[in-house]
């Protein structure tokens, strides 16, 4: 059977309620030809005859009447599905995905989210952590819709807007003599026992260069791909973590507190997007409220910075 044309069961479905050419193409607002038209070229398609004739007036035969009843279940499934793309052109609903590093997963991306739900209930977000390198990786393949990792970014294949900064604190333990200093040096912490950040990293490269310039090497005993691991183990130990200060017990945790690092190593906080994938609404949606989770921890810390600057 040829496929059966949306069009077409619309006119039928006028026509069987009004029992009138006349009144359906009124209420149409075609001509009385083109709805004729309609209803040969249906027939024809389902093989079926659907109307007689009696006194000028149509009668619906019973296969018109079962097609009638398909036809009010078809177009309520319809009718779901516009309103579910309207849903999607507005960000009231869909799915997204996104690819970050473990430390920002577990900060700015939960904040995000819980704002998303809040405003679009229906959307779901799906979070992948992983490397730097399997972020990259997963934005440019087109797996996520968005990726979200530390700076520098170098690909053409992906657009990387800055939307926030923050910068290496060290993460002292409570009674520790350091905890009143107003930074630390690599001379400061010379010796000491070091909870260090995943030398593949922008930050624990840029870390290592500091010690490097100041002729000190780094006394690493831990290593650790998150910040909310290396700072859990420096509170419950005597070591001190070099770390990215976004985990969100950094900021009420009584075990330790923080000391700005100088020379300052800055965290630039790149939003990821694949050149050849336009964002979806909800993602553009989600990408606002990442913003925004950046701005309000900015208010709460002087280790944190937003913007909005594109490169």
């Amino acid at each position: 059977m040829k496929r059966i044309n949306l069009r077409l069961l619309g006119v039928f479905r006028v026509v069987f309620e009004t029992r009138s050419v006349t009144t359906a193409s009124i209420k149409l607002g075609v001509t009385q030809p083109a709805v004729s038209k309609a209803l040969v070229e249906l027939e024809k398609d389902v093989n079926l005859t659907l109307f007689g004739r009696e006194r000028r007036r149509l009668i619906p035969t019973e296969d018109a009447a079962r097609l009638y009843e398909e036809t009010t279940r078809l177009f309520s499934h319809v009718s779901v599905f516009e309103d579910r793309v309207e849903d999607f052109r507005s960000g009231e609903a869909g799915q997204l995905s996104i690819a970050v590093i473990p430390t920002l997963a577990s900060s700015i991306v939960v904040q995000a989210t819980v704002a998303l739900h809040a405003k679009a209930p229906d959307t779901i977000v799906r979070v992948v952590t992983g490397s730097r390198a399997e972020v990259i990786k997963a934005t440019t393949h087109h797996q996520v819709d968005l990726g979200l990792a530390h700076a520098p970014l170098a690909d053409r294949d992906l657009d990387v807007e800055i939307i926030g900064e923050s910068e290496i604190v060290a993460v002292v333990p409570l009674g520790h003599p350091f905890e009143r200093y107003d930074f630390v040096t690599p001379r400061d912490l010379d010796g000491q026992p070091l909870i260090g950040l995943d030398i593949g990293s922008p930050a624990g490269h840029l870390l290592r260069e500091c010690f490097e310039a100041e002729g000190i090497a780094m006394r690493i005993v831990m290593e650790a791909n998150s910040s909310g691991v290396a700072f859990a183990a420096a509170c419950s130990g005597r070591s001190i973590a070099l770390i990215d200060p976004w985990p969100n017990s950094i900021a009420r945790n009584s075990q330790c507190n923080l000391v700005r690092f100088r020379p300052m190593v800055p965290q630039r906080v790149a939003l990821l997007r694949s050149t050849f994938r336009p964002p979806s609404r909800v993602a553009e949606l989600f990408a606002e409220e990442l913003r925004l989770a950046i701005v309000k921890a900015a208010a709460t810390t002087h280790f944190v910075r937003g913007m909005t600057t594109s490169t």
